[in-house]
């Protein structure tokens, strides 16, 4: 990856942070991160990967969606991109799999806690 792309990356995730925190749509209700950007090699499209704490994911994505056109205007008014890149928001998969895996150690303590106490 270039450096420029990385710039890019890092600004559009700046801005468009700041935007999804300033959203008042009521699909969008808990604390939304944007994670991520990642851009296309031509900027033509930018997927914002995003995590979201107490509140329903789908319904977070049809939100941020839904005001995707309202957060380009914003980046394109504070980019100098020749060109703004449509904005394509994607759950972060990795705070995904954090979830799960801290589930099962959760789990996994509470059976050995479990284990413990019908030993005594």
């Amino acid at each position: 990856m270039s450096e420029r792309t990385r710039k890019i990356e890092s600004q559009l995730k700046e801005i468009v942070g700041e935007e999804v925190a300033a959203l008042s749509d009521p699909r969008i209700h808990g604390l939304v991160t944007v994670t991520e950007v990642r851009v296309s090699p031509d900027v033509s499209v930018a997927t914002v990967f995003y995590s979201v704490l107490d509140e329903d994911a789908e319904e977070a994505r049809e939100g941020l969606q839904s005001a995707a056109g309202r957060i380009q205007s914003s980046v394109g008014s504070q980019t100098r991109l020749r060109r703004t890149p449509k904005l394509r928001f994607r759950p972060d998969p990795v705070v995904e799999q954090a979830s799960k895996i801290e589930a099962a150690l959760r789990e996994v303590r509470e059976e050995n806690r479990d284990g413990d106490d019908d030993e005594k």
